[in-house]
């Protein structure tokens, strides 16, 4: 049996290669926009409360595309974060020292699952 793409499923891998690297070049963005955030992200008031509130969504929109997209395990992080940041955000308060120092840890992972993603197949 061929492997014959209609233009349809051509025309689809194209846009979803384009979404790809769009989203690749957003996750750096990410990171940096979070990093900058960690000294905003404590404490009660407003300032940790809309820190919170906006890493939580950057998290919760990576990790809804993430897996759409082909990014598995930047997905999975990305869905552990997004649930880290969930009761703060609910909450409405800044993180706790314990669950910051945890969000810097997953930031790495974060990278590191990115980077063995955009990584050439062999």
């Amino acid at each position: 049996m061929g492997t014959n793409k209609t233009s349809t499923e051509t025309q689809f891998e194209e846009r979803i290669a384009k979404v790809r690297v769009r989203f690749i070049s957003k996750l750096a963005d990410t990171v940096l926009t979070v990093d900058a955030a960690f000294p905003h992200l404590t404490g009660d008031g407003d300032d940790a409360i809309k820190a919170v509130a906006s890493t939580y969504r950057r998290f919760h929109d990576m990790a809804g595309i993430s897996s759409t997209i082909g990014f598995d395990a930047t997905g999975r992080v990305a869905r552990t974060l997004d649930a880290l940041l969930a009761g703060p955000f609910r909450e409405r308060r800044g993180l706790r020292d314990d669950e910051l120092a945890e969000l810097k840890e997953g930031l790495g992972a974060l990278q590191m699952a990115v980077l063995m993603e955009i990584q050439p197949k062999d």
